[in-house]
């Protein structure tokens, strides 16, 4: 790469370096541009994905964003960190991923799922843990929402370690 004078990159070697393909271990993505989604609460209740996220992600991946990450996709109801979140949680949420994954692929885009279990900082748990307290490492109450916790028990903590590798075998 060329430097100007003053010690900053010429604005072509930097757009160059940004539309670059990018190689991890074992993944190549084909531009540094990757897109992470903070939140999108346009999934169904029950879990499921909708047509909302499958047009939104498809979007992204048609106007060249070489990577998108997902949002937070739960392996559990009772770790979700907000309700209308697409999970991760049984089988019959594999074929909605898979035409994620079908659309953005279309386009050269990778998709990294982003598996999450809320612990004590769930924002909307839903009302499916509306009188449970959250699972955590401890029983402190969560600073900012206030949520109630409970530490896992070692038998618990097994569960949702669990639940994370069935997650991974669906993504």
């Amino acid at each position: 790469m060329r430097g100007a004078v003053d010690g900053t990159f010429l604005h072509e070697d930097n757009a160059a370096l940004i539309f670059a393909p990018l190689q991890f271990r074992h993944l190549e993505v084909k531009n540094r541009l990757f897109r992470s989604n903070l939140s999108g609460m346009f999934d169904e209740y029950n879990g499921y994905g909708g047509h909302t996220r499958l047009n939104w992600e498809e979007k992204f991946a048609r106007g060249g964003v070489g990577c998108i990450i997902s949002s937070y996709t739960p392996v559990a109801v009772r770790g979700r960190i907000l309700i209308r979140y697409a999970m991760v949680d049984a089988d019959d949420k594999i074929p909605f991923w898979r035409e994620v994954g079908k659309r953005v692929h279309e386009y050269g885009c990778r998709f990294i799922m982003q598996l999450s279990h809320s612990g004590r900082q769930q924002d909307m748990g839903g009302v499916e843990n509306l009188f449970k307290k959250a699972r955590s490492s401890t029983n402190q109450t969560d600073f900012f929402h206030g949520i109630l916790a409970q530490a896992m028990t070692v038998a618990e903590i097994h569960e949702v370690i669990e639940q994370f590798a069935q997650g991974a075998r669906r993504a």
